[in-house]
């Protein structure tokens, strides 16, 4: 994509929650792109191995990734945010709230938002 279009205007949101239910390195495609990512997004992930199993990587994640706030998954978020900080990546990360648990009101949707920030505060103060 980038050799197709070398403009430095081309650049990544970068999501790890997507990387990691498609089998992909998050910490590794930060190293090799760091130069093209433009925004990152704070959302952790769960993957339900037996659904996966039972589905295959083919559902597209139906029925076997679930989406949470940031500390409440699989994604190692010392080691990511690290691993920007590596690249020289100084940009936004924004929390990208799809967490159904703190859904349904006000009230959890703040104590989602909270949450995620308590946990992502040691990682980019």
């Amino acid at each position: 994509m980038f050799e197709a279009i070398p403009s430095a205007a081309l650049g990544l949101n970068l999501d790890p929650s997507h990387l990691l239910w498609l089998g992909v390195d998050y910490e590794r495609a930060v190293r090799d792109y760091g130069e093209r990512i433009l925004h990152v997004h704070a959302k952790d992930t769960v993957v339900r191995r037996e659904e996966l199993y039972r589905r295959s990587i083919l559902s597209l994640g139906v029925g076997w990734q679930e989406a949470r706030m940031p500390g409440r998954g699989e994604i190692d978020w010392g080691r990511f945010v690290g691993a920007l900080r590596e690249v020289g990546y100084e940009g936004v990360v924004s929390i990208e709230h799809e967490d159904e648990e703190f859904e349904g009101s006000d009230e959890l949707v703040e104590r989602g938002f909270k949450l995620a920030r308590d946990h992502l505060r040691p990682f980019v103060s």
